[in-house]
């Protein structure tokens, strides 16, 4: 990880977590863009998400065009407690399609590269 940041940052002047932020808001902006809801159902579904207190959003800017938008501590255990129900079903919906064999070759090309994922 380490040569990866040394590496990002020499070829482009960029530092990997600068790199991870825009990296994090471009996906924020392609998610508003694609999401199967509409902006305006975009933004009650993320009223409706501050109402119940999982985030939390703030103008971005004093013209108030921009809204930054963030987990709370209770979004963050909220999605912590989701997770296992969320991955048995890629379990039972993707992974149960795979043979053993497609399994294997999976799970080795995934520990090569996968780094800690948890959230929190």
């Amino acid at each position: 990880m380490r040569q990866l940041e040394t590496d990002l940052e020499q070829q482009t002047g960029l530092a990997l977590p600068d790199f991870d932020v825009l990296a994090q808001l471009a996906r924020m902006t392609e998610l508003a863009n694609r999401a199967l809801i509409s902006r305006s159902g975009m933004t009650r579904r993320v009223a409706r998400l501050v109402d119940e207190g999982l985030v939390r959003r703030a103008d971005a800017t004093a013209d108030g065009r921009g809204v930054l938008v963030a987990l709370t501590d209770a979004g963050v255990a909220r999605l912590t407690e989701t997770v296992p129900a969320h991955a048995r079903g890629i379990a039972e919906y993707f992974v149960s399609r795979l043979e053993d064999e497609e399994l294997a070759v999976l799970e080795s090309a995934l520990d090569k590269v996968t780094v800690d994922c948890t959230f929190g």
